[in-house]
């Protein structure tokens, strides 16, 4: 719009032009006014400021995903006791093993998020007192495999951990077995979880009804 505008003053001007072209004083304003504003506004039009998207090293989105995980709405405890397994969300499983172990007499921590080297609860020993580095996949239609496992076996060492467990909601593949195996890490599966903290929910229920 402001070229065509431009465009209307140069050729209007050329034609005022010709009317006082016996008039010295205005032939030089005119000159002026077309080699000083309006060439130089049509030439070198101003360039569009092109937005540019900020992009995130690997450590920061990591760091976001985490506070977008953590800031999911999330089940208060007693909520946990009765929701569906498959109603939870990664983070609200996490405390449901950590809740059932507490109960057992364990003491929990739950790590969890960025840089957790695949331990998501460490666990102390009632008795022993060693720890116990534990991961925790919530999934429904995939078995875990045996990079988890690996990952697990190299956050025991980090963390400090004489043992090692995996808790899914799920299965595990043939080389996740294969190598739990080898590494001595214990593994629970969907039915485990059915059974043993699904059987300990409504033991919990019914003693906070009493």
């Amino acid at each position: 719009m402001k070229q065509i505008l431009n465009m209307g003053i140069i050729f209007g001007g050329l034609a005022w032009f010709w009317l006082i072209a016996d008039n010295p004083k205005w032939y030089w304003f005119f000159i002026i006014l077309l080699t000083g504003v309006i060439i130089p506004e049509l030439v070198f039009l101003p360039k569009k400021k092109t937005k540019t998207k900020k992009v995130m090293n690997k450590n920061q989105l990591t760091k976001s995903n985490h506070q977008k995980w953590l800031a999911k709405k999330t089940l208060s405890d007693e909520e946990l006791l009765t929701a569906n397994f498959s109603d939870l969300n990664g983070y609200d499983f996490e405390r449901l093993v950590a809740m059932y172990f507490e109960d057992k007499g364990y003491e929990p921590v739950i790590i969890g998020g960025s840089g957790d080297h695949e331990v998501d609860i460490i666990l102390t020993d009632p008795k022993e007192k060693y720890k116990i580095a534990v991961q925790c996949k919530h999934w429904k239609n995939k078995n875990v495999g045996n990079d988890t496992i690996l990952r697990l076996n190299s956050g025991k060492r980090v963390h400090k951990c004489l043992d090692a467990w995996c808790i899914t909601t799920s299965n595990y593949t043939k080389s996740a077995k294969e190598a739990a195996e080898g590494l001595n890490i214990r593994l629970h599966n969907g039915l485990h979880v059915q059974d043993k903290i699904g059987n300990w929910r409504k033991d919990k229920i019914n003693r906070i009804k009493k």
